[in-house]
């Protein structure tokens, strides 16, 4: 797969929605599918949960991850 670093940016009710079907798909334990900027993928059931802060020069993030291998 051809690498890519995207940042989608979206509206309160549709950040709020797709972390809706997130957190439900993880209850339930099934792959999660979306689509960002064009490219539809699933996170496989096993992906690596991570919550990273970042601070630097006054800015902040606040990151929720999920990391996984292709294959």
């Amino acid at each position: 797969m051809t690498e890519r670093d995207v940042d989608r940016h979206c509206v309160k009710d549709e950040f709020v929605a797709t972390l809706r079907r997130l957190a439900d798909a993880l209850e339930q334990g099934e792959p999660f599918r979306i689509q960002v900027a064009g490219n539809r993928f699933t996170v496989p059931t096993g992906a690596e949960l991570v919550i990273e802060h970042e601070a630097e020069g006054g800015d902040e993030e606040l990151a929720l991850e999920l990391r996984w291998k292709n294959g």
